[in-house]
């Protein structure tokens, strides 16, 4: 999963997004539950996050699951790659632009809304940044794909033109003998 030469940064930056957000989505679970028992309904607005937050989360563990139980071909997949395309930039915009906000709407009121709205834009800021690995990790294995080893060096494109079969040959019989093409024995 590692790549070689990843540094101890990037590895940082992913274990920060993975633990933030799944400490986010328990403390969500935490203050939607607190909120509903106290009569807010505002409660079910951070039950609803903390839903999309869990699943969201989980994915990067549902990932191998997913690959192994389902096959390539089936609409399953499909599927979960639209999931899989809600990644890095586009999660932390979630969290950061959408869900972080309403938050912060009665500071005074819910003070835990205010600590998971913090949450909510600390594990957003960290997938944006974690968006730059992805794009330094996309470039390498591009560049890899490229370099391939090849210990012949490239030959004519087309070798039946370049291989010459005369009509009459020295022994007259309109062939030569594979001794006396030389052509072939070059390749």
């Amino acid at each position: 999963m590692a790549i070689r030469g990843e540094s101890c940064g990037w590895k940082a930056i992913v274990f920060s997004c993975r633990f933030f957000g799944i400490t986010t989505a328990l403390v969500l679970w935490g203050v939607g539950v607190e909120f509903l028992y106290y009569g807010m309904f505002f409660g079910i607005f951070f039950l609803a996050v903390a839903i999309l937050l869990s699943f969201l989360e989980t994915v990067f563990l549902l990932d191998h699951v997913v690959e192994i139980c389902v096959s390539r071909t089936s609409i399953i997949v499909r599927l979960w790659d639209v999931v899989l395309w809600l990644d890095d930039w586009k999660k932390g915009a979630l969290y950061f632009v959408f869900l972080a906000p309403p938050c912060f709407v009665r500071p005074f009121e819910a003070l835990l809304g205010v600590i998971s709205g913090i949450l909510l834009v600390i594990t957003g800021i960290l997938y944006m940044l974690k968006t730059f690995k992805t794009n330094k990790d996309v470039e390498e294995t591009s560049f890899e794909a490229n370099t391939t080893y090849d210990r012949f060096e490239d030959g004519p494109e087309d070798l039946e033109a370049t291989i010459s079969n005369p009509v009459s040959g020295p022994t007259g019989a309109g062939m030569m003998s594979v001794a006396d093409q030389s052509e072939i024995l070059d390749l």
